[in-house]
């Protein structure tokens, strides 16, 4: 009963929410260059070229880039190893780019269906998966259900629930508990997990401990500086270390380009949202900065006292962090939760954060108990980032100390397929 109230209210709510915030949705997409034909995928109708697909498939559900990045991984390392074909569902105009641009064979890409009623069960009927894997903690109700009903297994991979998150489940213990009792396998990320996904509901029998597929990732594919990247830098930064404020939000691009002039640094601007441009660049020409973007293409003739770089693209950040004497994480000043520090430990860089690392506190515990990362609120941090600057031999070590304790998290990804094979029955 209390799962059949559940149902009925969720889909009263969801349905007006929908209703409520489908214009602001359509701007967005239409802002990110996502408007189109992407919209029938999102009411599950898809191309008549779609028929030929494979059944049986895959079926990968990551909602953005970043998931999108680890669901690549994945893909990568399950096609190589099962063969067979995949389909990667997304949910944003930016995942859905980053997983077209990637060109794996055997992928198809596609928008996920809205979780309205009958949405999410017409994409299964179109691809007949055998299988649903989730990455990190994407899961719908709806979307749940049409699964259970058709007996497609589901897994959930990379999982993590923060205190925070625990806290919230718990208040509604019997919702979770209904939630998570869709899935058949969830992978998560350290001992830590199993404990709060267990306090919310989640069966003891189907949780794995199989680490991060975003720390084997990032350091197993670690790769060279870009010599583009590194041109440009070595026009603009005049000697002077380079200072990456990383997935910066509203407000830190101006705070962490003004630390960074203070301890002689040159600010290397990477937002979050790349079509936040026009107000990055607005606030900082106001505090007397030089802004030179990177879609602009070229690098003006006349350089003032403070100029900044601005990578107002999408998917490069691992290369622009390569180039970086210390990486600045955003979110984490201004914002709460942060952003992920993995890719900056993986590029050997060392790592200073804001106070505010809600997401990630598995991560920076992790760190902060080998001394791998630094950590400070915003009065401190031009002096942390001078300190930083000025003993690059204890910097670097720091950067070491993080890496090693990263190297816990190799194999990830075979973990995870490991799993996976297990849930379907065949062999490893």
């Amino acid at each position: 009963m209390k799962a059949f109230l559940f149902s009925f209210c969720y889909n009263i709510l969801y349905t007006v929410g929908w209703l409520v915030t489908l214009p602001s949705y359509l701007l967005k997409q239409k802002r990110r260059g996502g408007f189109g034909t992407g919209l029938l995928e999102r009411f599950g109708l898809y191309r008549v070229s779609y028929n030929r697909e494979p059944k049986g498939v895959l079926y990968v559900h990551a909602v953005s880039v970043g998931e999108v990045v680890l669901a690549l991984k994945f893909l990568r390392a399950w096609l190589r190893e099962r063969g067979g074909s995949a389909v990667l569902a997304t949910s944003t105009a930016t995942g859905h780019a980053t997983a077209v641009s990637a060109q794996i064979p055997g992928v198809r890409v596609i928008y996920a269906p809205f979780d309205l009623l009958g949405l999410p069960g017409r994409c299964f009927d179109r691809f007949e998966p055998e299988a649903i894997v989730l990455v990190e903690a994407e899961l719908w109700p709806n979307f749940a259900r049409a699964a259970k009903v058709r007996g497609i297994p589901m897994a959930m991979i990379n999982a993590r629930m923060s205190a925070r998150s625990e806290s919230r489940y718990r208040a509604f213990k019997w919702i979770s508990k209904y939630y998570f009792s869709f899935l058949d396998a969830m992978g998560v990320q350290d001992k830590g997990d199993v404990r709060r996904f267990e306090s919310v509901g989640v069966r003891s029998s189907i949780i794995h401990v199989t680490g991060s597929i975003k720390f084997d990732q990032q350091m197993a594919e670690r790769r060279e500086a870009n010599a583009e990247f590194a041109s440009i830098l070595d026009k603009l930064k005049r000697g002077k270390p380079v200072v990456l404020a990383a997935s910066t939000h509203d407000g830190e691009e101006v705070l962490i380009a003004e630390a960074a002039r203070k301890a002689g640094g040159f600010p290397l601007i990477v937002p979050r949202h790349a079509e936040r441009r026009h107000a990055v660049v607005r606030e900082l020409e106001a505090q007397g900065w030089q802004c030179v973007l990177r879609t602009d293409g070229e690098i003006p003739e006349t350089l003032k006292d403070h100029v900044c770089y601005i990578a107002d693209t999408t998917g490069e950040l691992r290369d622009w962090t390569a180039l970086a004497d210390v990486a600045v994480i955003g979110k984490s000043f201004l914002a709460d939760g942060g952003q992920n520090p993995a890719e900056a430990v993986a590029c050997g860089v060392p790592v200073l954060t804001g106070p505010h690392m809600e997401n990630f506190d598995a991560l920076v515990q992790l760190l902060e108990g080998v001394d791998g990362i630094a950590r400070c609120d915003e009065n401190r941090l031009a002096d942390v980032l001078k300190e930083m600057l000025d003993n690059p031999l204890l910097a670097h070590a720091q950067s070491s100390r993080a890496q090693v304790a990263l190297k816990a998290h190799f194999g990830a990804t075979a973990r995870t397929i490991r799993m996976i094979c297990i849930m379907l029955k065949i062999p490893v």
